[in-house]
């Protein structure tokens, strides 16, 4: 499939769970490190950060879900604070799902992607929707699910993206992005031309994700560069690939 295609195909897919989410409202190379999670009884939550709780038999299955795998938790934080944006910043609403396309993020794929069972696909997407709706616009918050509790801090969870998918209680955006915010990356053609030689299409170990990291950085470079021919940088992203280890390539 040709990677245009792919682009396409993905965009839909990601950008389709998002809308469902948002459109279902009520009326009215990242580090391994996980996200902190503990059960809800013993969290002790700052007083600046709103606890928004889903509870009842779906919230119960989901969080066991979202326990027991740590992917399935990532990809309903994802469609969270992807629906959150879409509430209250309509105007980027797109950005998240379109980073998570352009970085390879594996999105949607925990718990079988399209051929996840029916029950579970209404589980996350009533549960989202039911957080999306109550959450504040700003501020840290502790979101709970069932026994499934995680902190974070969508604006941070947003600039930080696509490494805070892998761990959405990240407190600092990556040096890597050197202050560029997500509208601006995703944006940014050469953005695209990073992540393609080097994606995020799975969590990695702490020393490969910031070689990565700094490889990606090199290549953003190469690729804004003024004057190099389109053989040259190829050239050079070429060999920028094959001096890192081989694990890490």
């Amino acid at each position: 499939m040709k990677r245009g295609r792919v682009w396409v195909v993905l965009a839909v897919v990601v950008g389709a769970a998002v809308w469902l989410v948002v459109g279902m409202r009520a009326p009215s190379d990242p580090v391994t490190a996980p996200a902190a999670r503990v059960d809800a009884p013993s969290l002790l939550p700052s007083p600046a950060s709103s606890t928004v709780l889903a509870s009842g038999a779906e919230a119960l299955r989901l969080g066991q879900r979202m326990r027991d795998d740590e992917g399935v938790a990532n990809d309903v934080v994802f469609l969270f604070v992807a629906a959150l944006r879409g509430r209250c910043e309509p105007a980027r609403a797109h950005d998240l799902p379109r980073m998570a396309v352009l970085a390879h993020v594996p999105a949607l794929s925990a718990g079988g992607g399209e051929g996840a069972s029916p029950g579970f696909r209404r589980d996350v997407s009533h549960v989202v929707n039911d957080l999306a709706h109550r959450a504040p616009c700003s501020g840290a918050l502790v979101i709970q699910v069932g026994g499934y509790t995680v902190s974070l801090v969508p604006a941070t969870y947003a600039e930080a993206f696509p490494d805070s998918y892998f761990d959405p209680g990240l407190s600092l955006v990556p040096p890597e992005f050197n202050g560029a915010s997500l509208a601006d990356r995703v944006t940014d053609a050469c953005t695209s031309v990073a992540y393609a030689a080097l994606p995020l299409d799975a969590a990695r170990a702490w020393q490969c994700a910031g070689l990565r990291a700094g490889a990606r950085n090199h290549i953003l470079a190469v690729c804004r560069s003024e004057g190099a021919s389109p053989d040259k940088a190829a050239a050079d992203i070429q060999h920028l690939l094959g001096s890192l280890p081989a694990t890490c390539q």
